[in-house]
């Protein structure tokens, strides 16, 4: 993670004093670029994104999660994670989303449907969350892209609810490894004797995540829909494959 942050942030940290400099000022809203260039908005696209992270950039993240104890997972998964949307919502202005939008478009089309796929296939519990987060997280650089009201409400919308459901899975996890001594889904039996309420409780965190009617995560799982059918019509295909590859793995 050290690494990352010094790799991906040194050359922000660069651009930012030289802006200083040219502007005089360190106020977002009084710097003024009138075609921010596509190697800016690139570097500043790519420091936040591995504060995220989305996917390419995430390898820290599952290593951080599954060696992390509950109260370190809940930490990073609310706060630390959520460094990487509120700096691209607040740094919009500095970057160039057209010529972002036509280089990274399809990678992201891509990865968004593969990082559900490898959701899928986990066995560890608390490592099916920490890529769950990266395959729920990788909805931001569509709203980036999109760059209107509505995905801006968005992108405030899945931060937020994320930061909820991401914290009552891993404390939830906690929970669980205490009481089976295993993270492993296959060993995890029996629940619904030993105690119901808990296992009502696990239901009700997944359907969260899910973005099931009545959840609040709903709505921002609709205006995504909405923020990407502006962005391109045929987004719409994806979208559907990558909500219903969402259900396969939360119902395991």
């Amino acid at each position: 993670m050290l690494i990352y942050t010094l790799v991906f942030g040194a050359p922000v940290l660069v651009l930012v004093i030289y802006l200083n400099q040219v502007h005089g000022c360190w106020i977002i809203t009084n710097i003024a670029l009138a075609q921010p260039s596509f190697l800016f908005s690139l570097f500043v696209f790519l420091c936040f994104s591995v504060k995220l992270p989305v996917y390419g950039l995430h390898f820290w993240l599952p290593i951080a999660h599954v060696e992390a104890p509950t109260f370190g997972s809940v930490i990073l998964a609310r706060v630390l994670l959520k460094l990487g949307g509120v700096g691209l919502m607040r740094l919009s202005d500095l970057i160039n989303t057209i010529s972002l939008k036509t280089s990274l478009l399809g990678y992201f089309i891509v990865f968004i449907i593969f990082s559900r796929l490898v959701c899928c296939y986990q066995s560890d519990i608390k490592r099916l969350i920490a890529y769950s987060s990266v395959a729920h997280i990788m909805v931001i650089p569509f709203l980036v892209f999109s760059n209107n009201v509505l995905a801006s409400q968005a992108l405030v919308l899945i931060m937020f609810l994320h930061g909820l459901s991401s914290t009552l899975l891993f404390i939830t996890v906690g929970i669980l490894y205490g009481m089976f001594s295993s993270r492993q889904l296959i060993l995890m039996r029996g629940l619904i004797l030993s105690s119901p309420l808990l296992r009502m409780f696990i239901i009700f965190i997944f359907l969260f995540t899910l973005s099931a009617p009545p959840f609040p995560s709903y709505i921002a799982e609709v205006f995504f829909i909405y923020s990407s059918y502006i962005l391109s019509g045929d987004m719409v295909y994806v979208v559907l494959l990558f909500v219903f590859l969402g259900l396969v793995y939360n119902l395991n």
